[in-house]
């Protein structure tokens, strides 16, 4: 039935693509900010650098609230984050630049 109803929803599609645009955007700000390289995204999620340990950034990303992509081989110098709601996206900005402040990432 919620199936059936999303798809009676005309503005469904339009109004998820704008929330996942500001969600890529928070993300996409936070890391040119901090000069984190990343890759292109046309999708839900984002590859960026960490420049460091990804098992210590995961771990400090799940102790902060944050559950992030697990390893990608070859690319163990990059993340995976996939995008949530905007307000949660801003959180995880916060996130990152307390961890540079820290020296993290």
């Amino acid at each position: 039935m919620a199936a059936l109803a999303s798809l009676a929803d005309q503005g469904l599609v339009s109004r998820s693509l704008e929330v996942n645009a500001r969600a890529r955007r928070a993300v996409t700000e936070v890391l040119d900010e901090l000069e984190l390289a990343h890759l292109p995204s046309h999708t839900n999620f984002m590859m960026h650098r960490i420049n460091g340990e990804l098992d210590a950034y995961r771990t400090r990303m799940e102790d902060a609230g944050y559950l992030v992509g697990r390893p990608f081989p070859p690319m163990l110098q990059y993340n995976r984050v996939s995008f949530g709601l905007p307000e949660d996206m801003e959180g995880f900005a916060d996130t990152l630049r307390t961890f540079r402040q820290r020296g993290w990432v």
